[in-house]
């Protein structure tokens, strides 16, 4: 037979259909291609040996199973545990797959928290790390606002310019533009205690100390800043001339107005020099230099302004008080202290002595005519003694008149005309004390005019009574006086000083009166 070499496929084809199925298997057709390279007797021989082996293997199986079989069952129950854990594996690892989304959301969510916190803490770490530099500079407001209080205003400005210098190197870091605008309100502080002090009573180095650091905090043009030192100074000085007003207390007493004066004036010529002193010293003798010539002017022409007003305020404070003095020595001692001080202010180009004589000529004038007057004004009152002369005859009139400087002794015997002859001799008394040159004129008219009066009060008189006197008034009292004014207070001629029409008519009247009164006495 040479079936051996039939193909695989008719071999499966010849064998039942239920085998065809298991021959399918990898291990059958393996078998099968082996088995049809046997010779016949070998594949004769082949049930026998698949039946030996079949019994050999079953043998050795029930030897195992009997022997191993606590092997087997514990095999079978891990097995089965094995299969329950993968299916409890499965499920889970489903829900795992399942739960990967939110898991990897939360995983990014918690990312993103880890990273803005890690973010901090490594800020805390880098604000720990350099807390000492961080609160040095936490601490310069607190430590200019310190040394503006205490008096060190160059640690001040160095503070401050240093927090400049960090808000210019981190603009962008808001803490030290906040130290900034904290360190700028000390400057804001040093600045108002420094004009303070322009308008404090302070010397020149104070002041200049003042000025320089003005000057370095750049706030004011120097035009300005020195328009404000003057403002300060005025200020100050308008302060000491209020407190000098304390001595108008009890005007009524006589020398009120002279302790006033007196002290009004010592205060305003001390203020005056500091405030030009102090000005030329720091804005002129060493002006800053970049200062353009324009504003070198402005700041010469703001002296001259500044001295102008204050002697303006001088000169009206004379004016309200030099009326009020009571006697011509104080007028005398007002006058030395002003002339004093104008020509200690003279080196400084501050001389106002020509203003002076004006003011002063007036209060003169004022107070001799006023002399004048009240001395006519009693002479007008009826005597109580009447005009007839006392310790004389009646027609005593043949007296002559003494030297320059002693009055006619033949009027001690009239009391009315002695007492006028010493109300104007004392008037001229006074007035020799301080005789403007200019005013001899002017009190030549007044004393004419007073005389002129007296003589109308004269000629009312009852004739007989009268004529005594009016002839002692008439030959030796009017050219007595006149004299005494213009020879013996002004060292001038009475030729030159003629008297006033309205006297030269009195006297024309009065010898017409008295040749009248002594014709009817002869008669």
């Amino acid at each position: 037979m040479t079936d051996a070499g039939l193909p695989l496929a008719a071999l499966g084809d010849i064998l039942p259909s239920g085998h065809a199925k298991l021959l399918s298997s990898p291990k059958a057709t393996s078998y099968l291609a082996q088995i049809t390279t046997l010779p016949l007797d070998t594949i004769l021989a082949e049930p026998d040996n698949l039946s030996s082996t079949s019994s050999q293997l079953t043998n050795a199986l029930t030897n195992l199973c009997t022997s191993s079989y606590p092997t087997f069952l514990s095999l079978h129950s891990t097995t089965t545990g094995l299969t329950s854990t993968l299916f409890s594996f499965s499920s889970t690892l489903d829900t795992l797959l399942e739960d990967i989304p939110s898991l990897e959301s939360a995983a990014s969510s918690f990312s993103s928290e880890i990273t803005s916190i890690q973010s901090s803490r490594r800020r805390a770490a880098l604000v720990l790390e350099h807390s000492s530099k961080l609160q040095d500079i936490l601490e310069l407001p607190v430590l200019a606002d310190a040394c503006v209080r205490g008096g060190h205003f160059q640690e001040a400005l160095d503070l401050t310019a240093h927090a400049a210098r960090l808000a210019t190197r981190f603009p962008h870091v808001q803490v030290v533009q906040d130290v900034h605008a904290e360190a700028n309100g000390a400057i804001r502080a040093l600045l108002g205690q420094l004009l303070a002090t322009l308008r404090a009573p302070a010397k020149l180095p104070s002041l200049f100390r003042a000025v320089s650091f003005l000057r370095r905090i750049r706030v004011f043009p120097e035009r300005e800043l020195a328009l404000a030192f003057l403002t300060g100074r005025l200020e100050a000085l308008n302060v000491a001339l209020t407190n000098a007003e304390g001595e108008k207390r009890g005007l009524d007493a006589p020398d009120a107005w002279v302790r006033y004066m007196k002290k009004y004036i010592d205060t305003w010529r001390e203020g005056v020099h500091d405030l030009l002193t102090q000005y030329m010293a720091i804005f002129l003798e060493r002006p800053p230099a970049d200062l353009s010539p324009e504003d070198l002017h402005t700041l010469r022409s703001l002296l001259p302004a500044c001295t102008a007003q204050l002697l303006s305020r001088l000169l009206d404070a004379l004016r309200l008080a030099l009326p009020r003095f009571p006697d011509a020595p104080a007028l005398t001692a007002l006058l030395s202290q002003l002339t004093y001080c104008a020509t200690s202010f003279a080196r400084l180009g501050f001389d106002f002595r020509t203003l002076l004589p004006p003011l002063f000529e007036d209060a003169v004038r004022a107070r001799v005519s006023g002399e004048f007057s009240r001395a006519v004004e009693e002479f007008t009152r009826t005597p109580e003694t009447g005009w007839a002369a006392v310790g004389a005859p009646r027609g005593g009139s043949g007296t002559t008149a003494g030297v320059l400087h002693m009055p006619p002794q033949a009027l001690v015997v009239y009391p009315p005309i002695a007492i006028l002859a010493n109300a104007l001799l004392a008037a001229l008394n006074g007035l020799r004390l301080l005789a403007p040159a200019a005013l001899l004129g002017d009190l030549a008219k007044a004393l004419d005019a007073s005389l002129s009066k007296a003589f109308g009060t004269l000629l009312e008189a009852p004739r007989d009574e009268a004529r005594g006197a009016a002839m002692a008034f008439l030959r030796l009292l009017v050219p007595f006086v006149r004299k005494g004014l213009i020879e013996g207070v002004y060292g001038s001629s009475v030729g030159n000083v003629p008297p006033s029409e309205a006297l030269q008519g009195m006297i024309e009247k009065m010898r017409v009166w008295v040749s009248e009164a002594e014709t009817k006495e002869a008669a």
